[in-house]
């Protein structure tokens, strides 16, 4: 994986595209509030309140909505929400053009298998945060954004944590590969899967029940995937039940699936909950369970 990383600079556009799930109005409208409340002008894409089923738009209409706003000078492009509808339309992304032109994504969920290929395969660092229609509104969702992107974050920390956090103890280093576990597990054995091997791992899930969790972490272990990672990092996991079960039953999944030595990190503020602190996918992060740090190593 060769990522390069270019901070947004003041005044450059920004991109707001629709290429998954119809989008909520009001929602869209507090995000681009925030959006523009940066300072930067902001692109939208013309297709983003279109809604056909359950997408924002047939998947050609979706596509050109991506190519408008990077046509209007936008090189970082934000997702107004996830759902459902990226993995449809990933054989025809214009990868060469988002390559060349150091485009950077930023979303979570569905955005999943859009920002670990584009990072795999020699693009910007990928961001995996908060969308215009979900969570970018508040303040501290949208800061931390900012920060990632203008790179005020380079060679810091991105996550302190409490001896809490720590499910099984260590140090390591490696590239942020990750997102959704269902996401993540529905690339396998498709050309868009993640290069797994020395990456640091995080992972997050909304509304699973716990034996989905299971199932979906033993399909990576069984897979392989897991053998060679050097960390695993796991994040929200709103709505999966049951509640009063999911922490424990989490922690010891994780410890399961990861190799032997491997150092685990639970419950960080990152994916569906309503802190969702940006990532930089494709950098090199440090993770060190006894100064509870994970930094952006480069």
């Amino acid at each position: 994986m060769v990522t390069r990383f270019r901070p947004l600079e003041a005044g450059e556009p920004v991109g707001v595209v629709a290429l998954s799930g119809p989008v909520d109005p009001e929602a869209l409208a507090g995000g681009l509030a925030a959006l523009w409340e940066t300072g930067h002008p902001v692109v939208v894409a013309p297709n983003v309140q279109d809604r056909w089923g359950y997408l924002a738009g047939e998947d050609g209409r979706r596509l050109e909505g991506l190519l408008h706003v990077l046509d209007a000078g936008a090189r970082v492009v934000v997702a107004a929400r996830g759902g459902y509808g990226v993995s449809r339309v990933l054989d025809r992304m214009p990868w060469e053009r988002l390559v060349r032109d150091g485009v950077v994504f930023v979303g979570f969920s569905d955005l999943s298998s859009l920002l670990n290929h584009l990072a795999g395969r020699g693009g910007a660092v990928q961001v995996h945060g908060p969308m215009a229609a979900v969570g970018l509104a508040r303040p501290a969702n949208r800061d931390r954004l900012l920060a990632v992107l203008e790179g005020r974050l380079a060679g810091r920390v991105l996550f302190g944590f409490g001896p809490g956090r720590v499910v099984r103890p260590g140090r390591a280093r490696g590239r942020a590969v990750g997102g959704n576990l269902t996401v993540l597990c529905s690339t396998l054995g498709t050309p868009w899967e993640p290069d797994f091997e020395g990456s640091v791992l995080f992972m997050e899930e909304v509304g699973e029940p716990l034996y989905r969790l299971d199932r979906l972490l033993t399909q990576l272990r069984a897979s392989g995937k897991l053998d060679r990672v050097k960390a695993l990092i796991g994040g929200s996991l709103r709505g999966c039940k049951p509640a009063s079960q999911r922490e424990e039953t989490w922690n010891r999944l994780l410890r399961e699936a990861a190799p032997p030595g491997v150092p685990v990190v639970s419950g960080l503020p990152f994916g569906h909950g309503a802190r969702n602190q940006a990532i930089p996918v494709g950098a090199t992060v440090e993770v060190d369970t006894g100064t509870g740090r994970i930094t952006w190593g480069d």
